[in-house]
């Protein structure tokens, strides 16, 4: 009976477990990159490392019902003539108050110095408030627009903390 009872507990349990994670879908328009900071290397022409922070603003997209808002993004760039990758890290605001933390790996295309489209690959480093304690990651297409700004539509999983 004893074996019973503990099967029917894990079955619940994993099954809880299973049905709390989601899936995240959302799309950012964040504005031309502020304070770039950009230094060539010396060895090929179009070799810079450069930083630079971007503003975006949620268009659609909620984590667990919570809706994002704001965010803002902290990058590091390894630019090679029309190709550049980098690492960065990204505060969400949502629309309660919360905040969340995030790393992103990214690479793209540029074309006369200017960003024209690219993908990046993301993962929750902390979470505030309805996440703190969860787990997040997915993935981001961006395409430049005609003014600078750049449209990112992004999709991922979650799993919140743990009740």
């Amino acid at each position: 009976m004893k074996k019973i009872c503990l099967v029917l507990c894990l079955t619940c349990m994993v099954s809880s477990l299973v049905l709390a994670q989601g899936k995240t879908k959302v799309q950012w328009k964040c504005d031309k990159p502020s304070g770039q900071q950009s230094i060539p290397l010396g060895d090929k022409p179009g070799h810079a490392y450069a930083i630079e922070q971007i503003n975006c603003t949620a268009m659609k997209g909620d984590i667990g019902g919570n809706k994002m808002k704001s965010g803002m993004g902290t990058e590091f760039l390894d630019v090679r003539g029309d190709h550049v990758t980098g690492h960065g890290e990204f505060i969400e605001s949502m629309e309660n108050g919360d905040k969340n933390l995030y790393k992103y790996e990214f690479s793209g295309t540029t074309k006369d110095g200017t960003f024209e489209s690219g993908t990046n690959k993301w993962s929750l480093i902390e979470g505030g408030g309805k996440m703190k304690g969860g787990k997040a990651n997915g993935t981001c297409k961006a395409k430049a627009n005609p003014d600078q700004s750049t449209a990112f539509d992004c999709m991922g999983t979650y799993t919140p903390p743990a009740i």
